[in-house]
């Protein structure tokens, strides 16, 4: 068995941040840039204490050769199931192989931790545990597993950056979608006070609003 701790710095407030991850709408916006074939939610029920997912993930890149031997070199999906809690910021995590998965064990855990009001820590903990014939290869299983998750850890800063951009392009999209639909309505036109108009000018982000008061940071991943 073996540990591993990967940390980056992200430019976001740890609260929005934590809020976001590990919901289908980012995981959706991540899939091309992990270079994802899929990511599909299987499951999803909230709990008093925390919110279950399981969720589908097949990879564009293939999976240790070694693995493909046993699937008949077909190119295979795995699944990961994710308890997010609602009284902290942790996601305990577990994965399961597509194949021998009783030989294969990789789970961990995420943390948030507040650097800032506009940057966060994300700290990923992950476990390997090999049994079984497995145990003879499990230093290439391990390297090629845990060499995706640095690249996704060194590209987070860049996603999370664009989500923003992403999320604040929403906050003007949805206003003015919304007074193009009242200018195309004589009767809501006619119900409107004279002075509507000038109180339309209100209807862009705030600048104490989450995605319009955040700053850049430069992106950091730590491996230990």
């Amino acid at each position: 068995m073996s540990s591993h701790t990967l940390t980056t710095i992200l430019p976001m407030n740890a609260d929005l941040f934590y809020k976001i991850t590990e919901t289908s709408e980012f995981d959706h916006f991540q899939i091309p840039y992990l270079g994802l074939a899929s990511h599909e939610l299987k499951e999803e029920r909230e709990e008093e204490s925390h919110i279950y997912r399981k969720v589908c993930i097949k990879p564009k890149t293939s999976i240790p050769k070694i693995l493909l031997k046993f699937a008949n070199n077909e190119e295979l999906s795995y699944t990961d199931v994710q308890i997010k809690s609602k009284t902290k910021k942790e996601i305990s995590f577990k994965t399961q192989a597509p194949i021998l998965a009783e030989h294969i064990h990789v789970d961990g855990i995420i943390t948030v931790e507040a650097l800032d009001d506009q940057t966060c820590l994300k700290v990923l903990k992950v476990t390997f545990r090999f049994t079984g014939p497995l145990q003879w290869f499990s230093s290439i299983i391990e390297n090629s597993i845990l060499s995706e998750l640095k690249k996704t850890i060194e590209l987070l800063p860049t996603i999370v950056n664009d989500y923003k951009k992403h999320l604040a392009a929403q906050a003007v999209e949805a206003p003015a979608a919304e007074t193009n639909t009242s200018a195309a309505d004589p009767i809501q036109i006619s119900s409107q006070p004279h002075n509507s108009s000038g109180n339309r000018s209100s209807i862009s982000p705030s600048k104490d609003s989450p995605a319009g008061n955040m700053v850049n940071k430069e992106p950091v991943a730590q491996y230990v």
